[in-house]
């Protein structure tokens, strides 16, 4: 879309300078109407004409073509005015300008001055070489030269700030949907790894004929399957917040759903509030790890103003990097947070968070 928008100005921009450059003509072909007739007038005005005429659909049609097109275009378009310029006299050398329009808008600056360059060159060579020559011509054209490439470095400039902005958009776009995926790991993983464990304990309480307890559970299910549509529904719009309280009191029930035991040490109030929702996120995926990865019988939390630890004593298969613990390594990232995990000590996994200085 962004692409096509941007040839579509270029386009236009290339029709706009091919009419004002060509209806400029105008007055010049006028005065070469009404000059003697014979045979030199004929060739000025078929010149003119072709020169009009390539003039019109030259910077249309080449804007997106290479740099030696355009080249050869800007070569034909000289070659005709100063054949112009040659049967008509120096007088006419500002209508060179013109031709040099379609180098100052299509060319790189670089090639574009030095074009200006051998054009303004040649024109003074040529003013000193006629005897009688007047410099006004050649001011005039150095005027326009000038002009034109201030134009072309204008042009290039804008163009290369829509470049920047397509590319700001298209890293937005980018971001917000890492974002999203990031978020909505966060939300469905812990809440269905949280419902999967406690749909197992409903079923075999009530296998074991303890109903109201399988009531309960299946209450607490009801209320996660709510709770996990509204931090849906607030991940998708940008407004979802966590709790590292609510994280930790979510971490106690779903452990014990799985029939893990929990420790919590530390004060969460004790936290920086800018650590708070970073912390969060870490216990919601160290003990999703647990319940899905780990066969533990027992977690331990650990928390402190600038770190948490979450250990427990199963397997250390997850110590394998998946979404979940890359997009937290992501998240930790932006906030000046190392994540690292591994075997604990005496067996089991362990995953740490520390900010700053260990």
């Amino acid at each position: 879309m962004d692409g096509a928008r941007g040839l579509g100005m270029g386009r236009r921009w290339g029709i706009a300078i091919g009419v004002f450059f060509t209806v400029m003509l105008i007055p010049v072909g006028v005065d070469t109407w009404h000059s003697p007739p014979g045979p030199r007038r004929v060739a000025a005005l078929v010149l003119l004409i072709a020169y009009a005429l390539v003039y019109l659909i030259t910077p249309t049609a080449l804007w997106r073509r290479g740099v030696l097109a355009k080249l050869a275009a800007v070569a034909g378009l000289m070659a005709l005015v100063t054949g112009y310029v040659t049967i008509r006299g120096l007088s006419w050398l500002p209508i060179i300008g013109y031709a040099f329009a379609v180098a100052a808008v299509l060319l790189p600056i670089v090639w574009a001055a030095g074009i200006a360059a051998v054009v303004l060159s040649t024109a003074a060579v040529a003013t000193v070489a006629v005897p009688d020559s007047s410099w006004e011509p050649w001011t005039a054209l150095l005027i326009i030269v000038v002009d034109l490439l201030l134009v072309g470095m204008l042009m290039a400039s804008n163009k290369a700030l829509f470049a920047a902005r397509h590319e700001l958009a298209t890293r937005a776009v980018t971001d917000e949907r890492t974002r999203v995926a990031r978020d909505l790991h966060d939300v469905l993983g812990h809440t269905l790894t949280t419902l999967t464990v406690k749909s197992a304990l409903a079923q075999r309480l009530l296998g074991t004929g303890r109903p109201d307890q399988a009531g309960q559970e299946l209450a607490d299910i009801e209320r996660l399957s709510r709770q996990a549509l509204v931090e849906l529904r607030a991940t998708v719009s940008g407004h979802r917040q966590v709790s590292l309280d609510a994280e930790l009191a979510g971490a106690r029930i779903a452990l014990a759903a799985g029939q893990i035991g929990v420790r919590v040490t530390g004060d969460p109030a004790a936290v920086p509030a800018h650590l708070r929702e970073p912390l969060a996120y870490v216990v919601r995926e160290g003990v999703t790890n647990v319940l899905r990865h780990s066969n533990a019988t027992t977690c331990r939390i650990d928390i402190t103003p600038e770190s948490v630890e979450i250990t427990d004593d199963g397997s250390s298969g997850a110590a394998e990097p998946g979404n979940g613990l890359t997009g937290l390594r992501h998240r930790l990232a932006a906030v000046g947070g190392e994540l690292s995990t591994g075997p604990a000590d005496g067996g089991g996994f362990r995953l740490r968070v520390q900010f700053g200085a260990a």
